[in-house]
């Protein structure tokens, strides 16, 4: 129901309670009158008179106000009236005036809540205005002291920066005193034990001498026997001169001298060479091309293994070796001649004897009794591949003619190279290759410190030493069996060499390609392989990623005493710009191949519970982790997890 007819309603019932007040008035008024005492009475009721006028203008007051309040319940009876007619035509309206009364004591009950909620609110609101002033005045007193801390901040900051460098200045004095006390350590170590050789040496001369004077007497007594003799054996060494003149003649009557001493060394390895384009070859191409000669012929090999190899060789200018380590009948011989074969290369093998010693069984050596060169096959083929000593050569090979090839590509494989001590034969050799990136090849005089010489016998017959320059165009790789039967390659060779090791094959019955792959028509030529080369700089987007990973490896190692220096550095940021680009996250590959080829090596024998080398096996893992190469990572950890020392057996991979 509206609130205008609620009103009305209220009006209408105050209306008729006055009513109701005025008809009782009247009705006491006329009851009064009936019941008049006597006239006996009537002093009394004169007394009473004014009390009763009183009372009866109060009663006309009430009577007149009961008529005010009739006519206004006249108007509330016609105003009823038509609510009644309203309500006779509406019968559901008391139902509804119910409902609204209750709908108005329930909002009354509400009204009740909410203000005793606006009350408790109110007083909340009253706390947190003390509480707001409370922290506005320390919010104040907290300005000034982050005010006064700023400044005690910034003089700290300027104190760590101090402290910073000097913790890094006295880092450097660590580590150089930490090389010092290794070097001290060495040299004690070295001195202790050649003390003990001169107390060893001083019993054996103390016994000796006791030996010499009971042998003096002896020695005197021999003497002058000897000298008896020596008179003899002067006359046979005059009668052996006169048989060797003799010799030397017979020898020289049956033409076994003068020019004959080169006749060996000019005799081609090679018969005519493949054609070649003149245009330039597409790396990938190439590449490919030789997978898919190598699985052609039988031979399985990871993709990734090929990638290594060829970048391996690549990056020869600063690592002339490839090493290709591992247990037997993996294919590491394999692998260099199909890779040769089915990259238009050259290829020459070379199978290294346990008896090698020395640079001669490389190269050669000068029969004096013959007055001849007896040339190996490696020397006659870099008599072929020769690039700048061509000239030298025809003059002094008199009629024989040099077929040349120095615009083409050689690959050498030293087979079983660690048979002999690779020190012994190979060492002397390596380090003239290696010498080859700090020479001017266009100047005779600086090149010469790269190039070998050969002993053509010049202290006997006068004839000059023939110099050869292994130039970038021969490729020189190795491969080593890691058994009982051979020799470890030392740290000099390792850091210049590129170490590729052959796992165990994780299948050893691989599918083989039945369709067999032709090698190509067409040779490699020298300069297109040049081509290919990149600069070490050029490691495109990843330069600075490549400078963290190659730090942090360094600083693991340096904790572990054994830190590389500029050499090896240079050789892994070749080895990463050199690496195909056509690969996917081909940076991170080839960083964790040097991680493979040239870090792990440097771990060998370390104990892993030692010192720091937890924490730096734990930086060098933690590198692994950011390249994302979890055959790496699985073979790291079984080189060192459960083991007393760190021994790498390889990577297996699909």
């Amino acid at each position: 129901m509206p609130n205008a007819q609620l009103l009305q309603w209220i009006l209408w019932g105050l209306s008729l309670l006055a009513g109701v007040l005025a008809v009782l008035a009247l009705f006491k008024l006329r009851y009064a009158e009936r019941f008049l005492p006597q006239w006996h009475e009537l002093g009394q009721l004169e007394a009473l008179l004014p009390v009763r006028r009183e009372e009866n203008q109060q009663v006309t007051e009430a009577i007149q106000r009961g008529r005010t309040e009739i006519g206004q319940l006249e108007a509330t009876v016609g105003q009823l009236r038509i609510l009644k007619e309203w309500q006779a035509a509406n019968p559901e309206a008391p139902a509804r005036i119910q409902q609204m009364m209750v709908d108005l004591e329930r909002g009354k009950s509400e009204l009740a809540a909410v203000q005793s909620k606006l009350a408790q609110d109110e007083q909340r609101l009253n706390q947190v205005k003390l509480d707001l002033d409370r922290l506005s005045l320390e919010n104040n007193q907290l300005t000034q002291q982050i005010a006064s801390e700023r400044l005690q901040l910034t003089s700290l900051q300027k104190e760590r920066s101090e402290l910073d460098h000097a913790i890094v200045q006295l880092r450097d004095q660590q580590r150089d005193l930490q090389r010092q006390v290794n070097e001290l350590l060495e040299k004690q170590y070295a001195t202790d034990k050649e003390l003990q050789k001169l107390v060893e040496q001083v019993e054996v001369a103390q016994r000796a001498k006791r030996t010499a004077e009971a042998e003096r007497d002896k020695a005197i007594a021999e003497r002058d026997t000897a000298l008896a003799e020596k008179a003899g054996i002067e006359k046979a060494i005059e009668q052996l001169k006169e048989l060797a003149k003799g010799m030397q003649t017979n020898l020289k009557d049956a033409g076994v001298s003068g020019g004959g001493n080169y006749e060996s060394l000019s005799k081609p390895v090679f018969s005519a060479p493949l054609p070649a384009t003149s245009q330039p070859v597409d790396e990938q191409r190439a590449v490919e091309r030789a997978r898919d000669y190598i699985r052609g012929n039988g031979l399985v090999f990871p993709e990734r293994i090929l990638h290594a190899f060829h970048t391996s060789l690549k990056a020869g200018d600063i690592s002339p070796l490839v090493v290709l380590a591992g247990i037997s009948g993996t294919g590491k011989s394999e692998l260099p001649r199909h890779y040769a074969d089915g990259m238009g290369l050259h290829f020459l093998l070379m199978a290294v004897q346990p008896r090698w010693d020395s640079p001669q069984d490389l190269f050669g050596f000068y029969n004096y009794l013959e007055r001849r060169y007896k040339a190996t096959e490696l020397a006659r083929a870099l008599v072929q591949f020769e690039c700048f000593n061509q000239s030298s050569f025809e003059d002094a090979f008199e009629d024989a003619e040099i077929e040349n090839r120095n615009d083409r590509m050689l690959l050498v494989l030293l087979d079983e190279m660690n048979l002999a001590r690779t020190e012994y034969y190979f060492s002397e050799f390596l380090s003239k290759l290696e010498t080859r990136r700090m020479v001017n090849e266009k100047k005779p005089e600086d090149r010469a410190r790269a190039e070998i010489e050969l002993d053509m016998g010049g202290s006997v017959n006068g004839n000059t030493g023939l110099r050869l320059y292994p130039g970038n165009n021969v490729l020189f790789v190795g491969t080593m069996n890691e058994d009982e039967s051979t020799q470890s390659l030392s740290d000099k060779v390792i850091d210049r060499a590129s170490v590729l090791r052959f796992g165990r094959p994780k299948k050893t019955n691989p599918a083989f390609n039945s369709v067999r792959q032709n090698a190509p028509a067409n040779g490699l030529r020298f300069e297109h392989w040049n081509q290919w080369i990149r600069d070490p700089k050029d490691l495109a987007s990843h330069s600075a990623t490549v400078d963290v990973w190659i730090d942090q490896l360094n600083e693991a190692l340096d904790h572990l005493g054994r830190p590389f220096a500029f050499r090896v550095d240079r050789a892994i940021r070749s080895y990463v710009a050199n690496y195909p680009r056509w690969v996917e996250d081909w940076h991170k590959r080839a960083m964790a191949d040097q991680i493979e080829q040239r870090i792990f090596p440097k771990l060998r024998g370390i104990e892993p519970d030692q010192g720091h080398a937890a924490s730096s096996l734990h930086t060098i893992a933690s590198i692994i982790d950011e390249l994302e190469d979890e055959p790496l990572k699985k073979a790291f950890e079984a080189s060192h997890m459960n083991q007393s020392t760190f021994l790498f057996r390889g990577v297996v991979r699909d």
